[in-house]
């Protein structure tokens, strides 16, 4: 009897050493996914509470980029010809209805152009949004987009020093690739033209990360034509399954989170400080928690 359970005990380590480990083969997005979208508006005008309900029926996440000087005044900005427009933003007490389901970032206070004034203006803009918007919305603000697009590499290094983990830019790349720096991170384009790239990223089969970043203001909507480009654009993808619709600082962190996980020739190890994360393995999709480890073979 004695042997017995000794073979059978011998035959069942041998089957287990049989089992083939699985192959690291890439990370991916949560739920196993490859694309991701970024919706990035400016401002925080009073055309938002339309823009923010429209993504809220799709089911889509949206950044909104706020100035916290303007917030519950009428604000005139004149133009090169001559002429004023006059912009009204939304309350200061509305922000966590507006932007329930949305994420909040830094525009600068008083919209100012970065690469017109001093470094100590510069973080008086930065860091006024975020003692203001953080106070309003017990939330961490950690997104940007610079005012009127500008910014340089000394800028976004300043920045970087505040706590803000992302910077967006104006300048449209028309491609749906992941940036090099994310304090200069270049959009896909601007929401007039993104309906002209819609249908190639919903029949992009690429297996690696990619993301479709689209900006604009909501105050551009009053051109009924865009409006409905916009309406379109948002039921078109809000339908795919495949697309995780993110908040810039959602997406920055992790981003960040996959540069921390530890690859070594038989195992991959997720820190216990940080998130969560996913992977694809020659077995299938795995979440990877923190403090997890996964043998892979060598």
């Amino acid at each position: 009897m004695k042997r017995l359970i000794i073979i059978i005990y011998g035959c069942f380590s041998l089957c287990s050493s049989c089992i083939e480990k699985p192959s690291f083969i890439d990370f991916t997005y949560p739920g196993g996914k490859y694309k991701a979208l970024v919706l990035s508006y400016d401002d925080g005008t009073i055309q938002d509470i339309e823009l923010a309900h429209l993504f809220d029926q799709n089911n889509l996440v949206g950044t909104f980029n706020l100035n916290s000087g303007y917030l519950g005044v009428i604000r005139g900005w004149p133009q090169t010809d001559g002429d004023t427009i006059f912009q009204k933003y939304v309350p200061k007490d509305s922000l966590l209805i507006i932007y329930k389901n949305h994420e909040i970032a830094v525009h600068g206070a008083l919209h100012k152009n970065f690469t017109d004034i001093t470094n100590d203006n510069i973080l008086e803009e930065v860091n006024t949004d975020l003692e203001v918007l953080t106070q309003l919305t017990n939330r961490e603000i950690i997104s940007m987009a610079y005012p009127f697009g500008n910014t340089n590499g000394n800028i976004s290094k300043l920045i970087a020093k505040t706590g803000v983990i992302n910077g967006r830019t104006v300048a449209d790349t028309y491609k749906f690739d992941l940036p090099q720096n994310y304090m200069i991170w270049n959009p896909t384009c601007h929401d007039s033209k993104a309906l002209d790239y819609l249908n190639e990223y919903l029949d992009l089969d690429r297996q690696e990360l990619s993301l479709f970043y689209v900006w604009g203001h909501s105050w551009e909507f009053g051109d009924q034509k865009r409006w409905d480009n916009m309406v379109e654009f948002c039921e078109k993808i809000g339908k795919s399954n495949d697309i995780w619709s993110v908040g810039n600082g959602k997406l920055t962190q992790y981003l960040q989170a996959i540069k921390k996980v530890q690859i070594d020739s038989d195992k991959i190890t997720n820190p216990q400080e940080n998130q969560a994360i996913w992977l694809k393995l020659s077995t299938g999709i795995e979440k990877l928690e923190a403090g997890e480890t996964i043998e892979i073979k060598l």
